[in-house]
């Protein structure tokens, strides 16, 4: 006979074999940690928040270093409303040791701003930087990774540092640095990092571009495009937006393909479905709308020094444009535009020129199925009833006659 206690036993390890995978899952749930409804200070919320976890802090000026010794994502309302004044201290926000997720800051008075040392797969991003207290204008520096792998930062602003915009160092690797605009720093790009992506960044009116501390290897462009540098001073014979000669750092760090203006991406989702635009200019870019709801047209402003030609490069989704487009500039065609070879079934690459000043640029969108078909049916629809109806007339008289005789 059975042990009851075995019948018992068997059923019960059974559902705890079933359930556990539950019990871990609800158990390793992140939990999201609001500042200031949950605690006054960003600080207070770190030190309450689990690995993992998310601590998102509502737009106001607070008045903090910040310290991170664990993995989590800090995320601000907005750059431009939620600020963190560090009133002279040495850094902004120190991450040590960990995978961090840093987002949606301004970041000012600080020493450092962003500093991550010894971290790895950790994100930098949407935060706007800016070197301002002029007592330690010397030591500034605005974002800085110390021996940090597998990292990313983008999408960043960073300007008015004393010492370095950015910087990559104690053998930093396999880092990617993307989307991000330097300016006006005492050096734009530090490096002694290696094996590192660097493009499709904007480095402008700085006193250096790079400082390189120790000669390895980075990747200065991907495959076909590079980096903005204000000081290039080459020229884009072919007219695609791409400079014809190389920027070169040192000789281990070389830009391949230079871009001859401003780079810039728009993103917008529609639907579950992400679409994007880029630019390249020498005009500053304004107020871009896209062409969503589809037949819209993309939209944006452009402004530049009179006197001198303004070009854009611009990349669409192919599946809004194909082959119908249409550029106006004020609503004049522009001095010159062309398509480049580079356009393909996901990509249409454009390039236009005009006389820079202040302008307003539409590219319009046709209707998927234009107007003339749809009239065409119509009016073959109502051609073709009356028609019928005088034939059926025809066939019943003569049936009629037919049956008198």
């Amino acid at each position: 006979m059975i042990d009851k206690k075995i019948l018992f036993f068997v059923p019960a390890m059974l559902c705890l074999m079933f359930f556990s995978p539950f019990l871990f899952v609800a158990k390793a749930t992140s939990a999201v940690i609001r500042v200031p409804l949950d605690y006054s200070t960003i600080q207070e919320a770190i030190d309450h928040a689990n690995p993992g976890d998310t601590v998102t802090v509502s737009a106001g000026t607070y008045c903090e270093n910040l310290y991170i010794d664990k993995n989590l994502t800090l995320m601000g309302e907005n750059r431009e409303t939620t600020i963190l004044n560090s009133s002279g201290g040495w850094y902004g926000i120190h991450a040590n040791y960990t995978s961090v997720n840093i987002t949606g800051f301004e970041i000012v008075n600080a020493t450092v701003g962003i500093f991550l040392e010894n971290c790895s797969d950790s994100t930098v991003s949407n935060n706007d930087v800016a070197g301002s207290n002029a007592n330690i204008a010397s030591q500034e520096e605005g974002i800085w990774l110390y021996s940090c792998n597998n990292s990313a930062v983008t999408d960043n602003l960073i300007h008015d540092c004393g010492q370095c915009g950015l910087v990559l160092c104690g053998h930093s690797s396999g880092d990617t640095v993307t989307l991000n605009t330097i300016t006006d720093c005492g050096i734009a790009l530090e490096l002694s990092g290696e094996s590192s992506l660097i493009y499709h960044n904007n480095f402008v009116n700085n006193q250096n571009q790079t400082y390189v501390l120790d000669s390895f290897h980075n990747d200065l462009n991907d495959t076909y495009e590079g980096n903005y540098w204000s000081n290039y001073d080459g020229t884009d014979a072919n007219q695609d937006g791409i400079g014809n000669t190389p920027y070169t750092a040192d000789g281990n760090n070389i830009d391949y393909h230079p871009l001859m203006g401003m780079f810039s991406q728009f993103e917008i989702t529609e639907q579950g479905q992400t679409y994007t635009v880029t630019t390249i200019c020498n005009s500053t870019i304004t107020n871009f709308s896209f062409g969503i709801p589809y037949p819209e047209p993309i939209s944006f402003n452009t402004t530049g020094p009179q006197g001198t030609e303004g070009f854009c490069r611009i990349v669409l989704p192919a599946a809004f444009y194909g082959q119908n487009y249409t550029i106006l500039i004020d609503g004049s065609p522009p001095l010159a535009q062309n398509e480049l070879p580079l356009s393909n079934s996901t990509q249409i690459y454009l390039y236009f020129t005009y006389h820079n000043s202040a302008h307003n640029i539409i590219i319009t969108i046709p209707e998927s199925l234009p107007e003339f078909p749809t009239m065409l049916c119509l009016l073959i629809i109502i051609l073709t009833v009356p028609l019928a109806a005088v034939v059926r007339r025809r066939q019943l008289r003569t049936r009629t006659k037919q049956k008198q005789k």
